[in-house]
């Protein structure tokens, strides 16, 4: 890692990032100011089939904005030193990233400094510094993804782990005795969880529903519909029964993370983002059974925390990736 120097850091206050996300689908991509004001947005397909691919997607994006910005923030998923650049593990880009050192990777490709940090931590960077968590000392957050991603604030920092594994919520166990990838929560508690089980409760082809590559590799006609989670939504709103009943579970599944991280935390706050944290029908779903679990607590006296949606949202990983940036540089 290059950092800036810390006089020209402070007298450049006007400082522009380009800014990466790279997701199970899709590599989010913008241009974040130092008030986190994101602009450019784009998305691209997600390079998960070489690493010479995946370093090309920043490569190609920094040249177009080469002269325009002063750093590239990447967020992702997997264990990652961010100090380093080394990624023990990426998420679904784990077969063609692991144990690569991202910041070697990009020396020879870019003139910016470069940071890099997990998504999860990411989105709760970016929340404590202008969003929903802003002056929160305990706090943790939860993000409903293609996979499911989780960060955690702990005395007014950012907890990274022993093994920089802090906070990887989505390989939390389902069931007791089974240890497989298959019994993971992330499986039964992301939004490809919510597609997975809505296609099967529906009789539908997976390969119709726009899931993570991570659940399964399924065959797509091209003569039927896609569908999304708008789509899963819009047929909850609309009364579906099936659905109905699926999406219950899905959100008593997302519930039982979310209390546990605070019985284990005792956190102050719990924030929950990801693009399905815009739909109110989830929102008032998931405030109910949380409330709802709570309740048990209440009659012992043991101590609830608030749970909260993240202001980000979509642009959550964007801007703590710049935040993430920014504490990395000004150290």
């Amino acid at each position: 890692m290059i950092y800036l120097k810390q006089k020209e850091y402070e007298e450049n206050n006007h400082m522009k990032m380009l800014a990466l996300d790279f997701g199970g689908t899709f590599v989010k991509h913008g241009i974040v100011d130092d008030d986190a004001n994101v602009t450019e947005k784009g998305e691209i397909p997600a390079p998960r089939d070489t690493c010479e691919h995946f370093v090309q997607v920043i490569t190609d994006l920094y040249e177009k904005y080469r002269g325009k910005v002063d750093g590239i923030a990447i967020s992702m998923p997997g264990v990652i030193n961010s100090e380093t650049g080394y990624l023990h593990s990426a998420g679904a880009y784990t077969e063609i990233m692991k144990d690569k050192n991202l910041f070697d990777l990009l020396k020879e490709k870019v003139d910016v400094p470069v940071a890099v940090e997990n998504d999860g931590k990411s989105a709760v960077l970016a929340e404590a510094w202008k969003g929903s968590l802003e002056g929160v000392s305990d706090a943790a957050a939860v993000i409903v993804g293609s996979g499911l991603g989780g960060g955690i604030i702990m005395d007014g920092k950012l907890r990274k782990g022993a093994h920089f594994a802090s906070g990887e919520i989505s390989g939390l166990l389902a069931k007791p005795g089974i240890y497989g990838f298959d019994n993971f929560v992330a499986g039964i508690s992301s939004t490809t969880g919510l597609l997975m089980m809505t296609a099967a409760a529906k009789g539908i082809n997976p390969g119709q529903f726009e899931i993570s590559g991570f659940a399964g590799n399924f065959e797509r006609d091209p003569n039927q519909p896609v569908y999304g989670g708008k789509d899963v939504l819009q047929w909850v709103t609309d009364g579906d029964p099936v659905t109905c009943n699926v999406f219950n579970q899905w959100i008593k599944n997302l519930v039982m993370v979310i209390f546990n991280l605070k019985m284990t935390l005792d956190p102050e706050k719990i924030v929950v983002g990801g693009g399905i944290s815009r739909n109110p029908v989830f929102v008032e779903a998931l405030k109910k059974e949380y409330d709802t679990a709570c309740a048990n607590l209440k009659m012992f006296g043991m101590p609830t925390a608030e749970l909260d949606v993240c202001r980000f949202t979509s642009d959550a990983n964007l801007i703590g990736a710049v935040y993430n940036w920014k504490l990395q540089n000004e150290k």
